[in-house]
């Protein structure tokens, strides 16, 4: 037996009670990026995957034992799920940093590249620095097709 908890009941599965499990049949096997939304709180988390159906399917269950709180909150928080498919997995990466830096949102804390408020005096020299790789990203972003 293994050392974790038993359970009374299955694991809570929010997305596949909100989207259904054909949602996650329907998703393309190809790299990109997924954006998950808020009702009313817009972008949640933008993430990358070499394989949407893959990534995103991991999901479907809000396991708190296999998965961090923060994930497991960010779950039953999304009301919509949105994703660009990329022609290659260094696109998707390039096109979630460029997302990650222009929406700010609140689920993702790891690889911001915007220096946080508190520290803006010494974020201010490396300012033009992180303009310079936006603009990089920007252009370079559009090699990615928007669905």
């Amino acid at each position: 037996m293994g050392a974790g908890q038993l359970w009374l009941f299955d694991p809570p599965k929010p997305l596949v009670e909100r989207f259904g499990e054909e949602f996650f049949r329907q998703l393309p096997t190809g790299p990109g990026v997924y954006l998950m939304c808020g009702q009313s709180e817009g972008v949640l988390y933008v993430g990358k995957a070499r394989n949407l159906r893959k990534r995103l399917g991991s999901y479907r269950v809000a396991n708190p034992e296999r998965m961090p709180r923060r994930i497991v909150r960010l779950l039953h928080q999304v009301r919509r799920i949105e994703w660009d498919e990329c022609p290659s997995e260094h696109a998707a990466c390039e096109r979630e940093e460029l997302l990650i830096c222009v929406l700010a949102p609140k689920f993702n804390a790891v690889g911001k590249v915007w220096e946080p408020r508190a520290n803006q005096r010494k974020g201010y020299l490396k300012r033009r620095e992180i303009e310079e790789r936006l603009l990089n990203l920007l252009k370079s972003a559009e090699t990615c097709h928007p669905r």
